[in-house]
Formats: structure tokens, C-alpha cells, sequence
């Protein structure tokens, strides 16, 4: 563990009291998970779901501010989804220059910064190691660790919020893995399958097929056109 050599270093007034409640709130956690079969029932993932969140809650106060505008007059605002190039991502700032006035100005474009969501599939087995890791990364941390460390651990805790969450969901007779909780589609091609899944492979289908071109008008000796 790298410790800050700068004599004027100050610990976080507030670090203390949150690094000791995110360890309280980890300590059960993991042997919750373990206590659960493989294959439980989704209501069982539901109270790992909420204690991983409120976990997830205090590691994200401990980690640096993930502002989503990149605009230093309005750091949570609003984002533009429709932000011209070369503007910056704030709502309001974009409005206010849309609206002509020449002084307002937002952050330079940029990635939005979100925390981690692992893809799919969500399995018990996954929890665990997501766990795992996190048990590490928070077992390193002290009260003068880096800022990074602080965020890689909001990281893992969101990661395994979301699989928890998603082993939350009530199932379908679908078995899909992506979609636990989806309903299913009895008619879709090849038998009964998960229907969010039997509609992406539509709309890529859809996509895939050429489209037809209409024929040229035909040009009457009068001068008119008229279809085929």
C-alpha cells in the first residue's frame, strides 16, 4: 500500500467514519451470498440486492465526484442528448446558447462517466467472484489511499449490485440468461424463447433485408405520370 509522502496531507474529514461503515456494511454480505444454492429463488438475491446498494451508497461518497456534464456551472445538471459538435454536455448551458446568448459556455465535449455495469449472463457464480475482488480491493483501502482506489472500489460495488439485482428478478420458463425476468414468446421461430430476445433477432433481421425500390413513374404521351 503506497502511503502519501506530502507533509501537508490531510485526511477527508468525513473518510473515517465512512471507510469504518462501508467495512460494517461488507462484513455480512459475502457469507449471505455463500448461503444461498445456486440455482435460489430470486427473492432470496432481493435483501443482497438492497445491502450492496447502501454499500455501494457509502463507497460512492468516499470516491470522487462523477459529474456528468463536465460543466463547472452546472456539474449534475441536466445532459444535452442533442449537443451540437464542438458544445459541451450541459442542458441548460446549451440552452441558454440556442437561445443566442454568446456567454454561455459549458465544458469541453466528453464521454459520459458512469460506474460499472458487467454484461450479461448473471449468474450466482459471477456474485461471488465480483465479491471476491471486492473483498480485496477493500481490504487494501486505508484511510490516505488514492482517490482511485476509492473509485475502483465504488466500481466493483456497483458491478455487484447490478448482478444481484438482475438474480432479484423473477425468472420465466424461458431460462434465458440475459433476460431472467422476461416474458416469453410462445409463437417466436423454433419454439417458446425469451421474447426480448425473439424481438432483437427481428429488428436484425429487419435491418439485414434489402429493401424493395419502386419502379420509375410511367410517363403518359399527355405529359402525367402515373405508377406501374
Amino acid at each position: 500500500m503506497h502511503l502519501p509522502q506530502h507533509s501537508t496531507y490531510r485526511v477527508p474529514t468525513n473518510r473515517p467514519p465512512l471507510l469504518a461503515e462501508l467495512r460494517s456494511k461488507l462484513a455480512s454480505v459475502g457469507d449471505h451470498v455463500r448461503a444461498v444454492p445456486e440455482q435460489g429463488d430470486p427473492t432470496e438475491y432481493e435483501v443482497i440486492a438492497d445491502a450492496l446498494y447502501q454499500a455501494f451508497v457509502v463507497a460512492r461518497n468516499l470516491s470522487p465526484s462523477r459529474d456528468s456534464t463536465n460543466c463547472r456551472y452546472h456539474p449534475k445538471g441536466p445532459v444535452d442528448p442533442e449537443a451540437p459538435e464542438g458544445w459541451g454536455q450541459c442542458l441548460l448551458c446549451n440552452t441558454h446558447r440556442r437561445a443566442g446568448n454568446a456567454g454561455a459556455r459549458s465544458g469541453a465535449p466528453r464521454a459520459l462517466v458512469q460506474y460499472d455495469v458487467p454484461p450479461p449472463p448473471y449468474t450466482h457464480e459471477g456474485l461471488i467472484n465480483r465479491l471476491r475482488s471486492l473483498n480485496d480491493a477493500v481490504f487494501e483501502l486505508h484511510l490516505r489511499s488514492s482517490d482511485e482506489e476509492f473509485a475502483t472500489t465504488a466500481d466493483l460495488l456497483h458491478a455487484a449490485f447490478v448482478i444481484a439485482r438482475e438474480l432479484s428478478r423473477p425468472r420465466s420458463a424461458s431460462g434465458c440468461t440475459r433476460h431472467p425476468g422476461a416474458p416469453t414468446d410462445p409463437a417466436a421461430a423454433g419454439g417458446p424463447r425469451c421474447l426480448f430476445c425473439a424481438a432483437d433477432d427481428l429488428r436484425r433481421q429487419r435491418a439485414a433485408a434489402p429493401r424493395r425500390v419502386p419502379p420509375p413513374a410511367q410517363v403518359r404521351r399527355n405529359g402525367s405520370h402515373t405508377p406501374w
